[in-house]
């Protein structure tokens, strides 16, 4: 039975909720947002679903924004209150996205003159529905939008066969289906990421075997192809169509009839050949290098790109005929590693069970299981904890909390490439440290008496991130005491408040990304306390800073 939290000062949705959802469990509503952070902290992962009313008459101190004073100023405090009375789900919505990103939400609204869509779009709703009191038809129509949503939600279990690591956060999970979606048909994809983040995989090992094809996957990365040769490549050659074309060799389009076309970094296919690649996405023809006759091809094309192909456009670099019918309007993002921050201890599970599967490492660990009395191919779990009880029947790799720590805030510029190859070298140092002295873990270490336990020493997990990490990062210590100076722009406004306001978010954004989004890094520097961290979140809200717009920002 799924768990959903109402948040509305008035009680017609519950019951309206209850009458036409009677399968699902509905939570004390919440009459502000003080109401439900507090039902979604003691309820810490088990609310399901939040659906969310527009229009709050609640008393003026229970509204947000908290800091409700730049806002007065700007006219009549009372007209200003009731547009804040109006929108206050929007205001309640935008709180909740800050500490529970991937939570859905509903957004309801019984008023029609409210442009809903747009805000509701801009702070990531799940959905959104217009609702009458009562009215059955309505009624209906949510619990359709409620069950499409926690269908979505409920998926099985991350499987280690599967060579893509979905996670487990809502916003992967709408990915997910969206490119499944997007396999069945026949429109081209474009899958856009930075390097690292899985492009090529996804498209080998989740498009092609969905997109029900009986032709084979072809890729190509055309930044590795001489731009004299990516013509012949991609469409084939006719003897004598050019000196040293000795022979007629089919291109790549050829191979692929039938199946799949992957075109890694499509940003560097030179706008002559993009003028080639329309014509077969238009008429599904293509003509060989010296050829005269066309051939007519039938491929689903996949591209990947780490650029803005529509800033290539504007730019001049890419056709704009060719984006447009690369489908823009369906274009999936790969997350980076920095932006799967909720998914990381289980992503270094994963990865790790995958790395130690490896040739090299499945011998060090086959060795490490016959000197120490264990079966070989155990099953393989990791993480900072050490299991309950000893299991002969698996092995753990366990991570101090300090080395799951670096770990975890590495800016990880290679993303998962990088974190995969990092996480192999962490067990075969650790391996072949264990192999070799061929003894029993040192008693002082974690694990002690475990053979089911292998503790992966910090010193490796530092030596190894550090000649990784930027120069600029490690010659910016942020632990010593004294002044940080930044330059802000000042600016007029309505108030000394508000124009004080402007000037400490300028400060505070500064601040939050010399400190690497380390809240309590900026409360050790600020007030003198690394544990004041909550303050410095509660005043950043206060000022409308979105951590999690920061975050990204940051990243990039």
């Amino acid at each position: 039975m799924s768990s959903i939290l109402i948040i509305d000062d008035e009680d017609s949705y519950l019951e309206l909720c209850r009458r036409h959802m009677p399968e699902h469990s509905f939570l004390p509503p919440a009459r502000n947002y003080r109401e439900a952070a507090d039902t979604l902290r003691r309820h810490a992962g088990k609310v399901d679903l939040v659906l969310l009313d527009v229009h709050f008459d609640i008393p003026e101190a229970d509204l947000l924004p908290q800091d409700k004073a730049a806002l007065l100023a700007r006219g009549d405090a009372s007209r200003q209150i009731e547009r804040l009375r109006r929108s206050q789900g929007l205001h309640i919505l935008a709180a909740i996205r800050e500490r529970y990103p991937d939570l859905p939400v509903i957004v309801m609204t019984s008023r029609d003159d409210l442009p809903l869509e747009t805000d509701a779009e801009r702070l990531q709703a799940e959905d959104y529905t217009y609702l009458l009191a009562d009215d059955y038809l309505d009624a209906r129509s949510l619990k359709l939008q409620v069950d499409a949503i926690l269908a979505r939600r409920e998926r099985p279990a991350a499987n280690d066969d599967d060579p893509f690591y979905w996670g487990a956060t809502g916003a992967m999970s709408s990915l997910q289906r969206r490119l499944s979606i997007l396999a069945r048909g026949r429109l081209p994809i474009i899958i856009q990421g930075a390097t690292g983040t899985g492009k090529s995989l996804v498209a080998r090992e989740f498009i092609h075997p969905r997109s029900q094809r009986p032709g084979p996957f072809v890729a190509v990365d055309l930044s590795t192809l001489p731009t004299d040769l990516m013509a012949a490549h991609l469409f084939g050659v006719i003897k004598g169509a050019y000196t040293g074309a000795t022979n007629t060799r089919e291109g790549v389009l050829t191979r692929a009839h039938g199946g799949t076309l992957f075109l890694d970094e499509i940003g560097n296919l030179s706008l002559e050949l993009q003028k080639s690649l329309l014509l077969v996405l238009q008429e599904g023809v293509y003509r060989p290098v010296g050829a005269v006759k066309e051939i007519v091809t039938d491929i689903k094309i996949v591209v990947a790109t780490n650029e803005n192909l529509g800033a290539l456009v504007r730019a001049g670099r890419f056709r704009e005929d060719l984006y447009m019918r690369l489908n823009p309007a369906t274009a999936v993002t790969l997350p980076s590693l920095r932006e799967r921050r909720d998914d990381f201890e289980d992503l270094l599970a994963w990865f790790m069970r995958q790395v130690v599967g490896e040739a090299y490492n499945r011998d060090l660990l086959g060795q490490y299981a016959e000197q120490r009395g264990l079966a070989a191919n155990l099953p393989i779990s990791a993480g900072r904890g050490v299991p309950p009880r000893a299991d002969v029947r698996r092995i753990h790799f366990l991570l101090h909390p300090s080395s799951f720590k670096l770990l975890h805030d590495f800016e990880w510029p290679g993303n998962f490439r990088q974190f995969a190859m990092t996480l192999s070298n962490l067990v075969t140092f650790t391996l072949v440290e264990l192999v070799e002295r061929a003894e029993k873990i040192e008693p002082q270490r974690p694990g002690e008496g475990r053979p089911d336990v292998i503790p992966i020493p910090p010193k490796i997990v530092s030596d190894l991130l550090r000649p990784m990490t930027p120069p600029e990062v490690v010659d910016l210590p942020m632990a010593a005491a004294g002044p940080r100076r930044f330059v802000v722009d000042l600016e007029a406004g309505d108030s000394l408040n508000a124009v004080s306001c402007a000037v400490e978010r300028q400060y505070l954004e500064q601040l939050y990304e010399r400190c690497g989004a380390d809240l309590g890094q900026m409360a050790a520097l600020l007030l003198g306390d690394e544990t004041a961290g909550r303050k410095i979140q509660l005043r950043m809200n206060q000022l409308g800073m979105k951590l999690r717009l920061l975050k990204r920002k940051t990243g990039e």
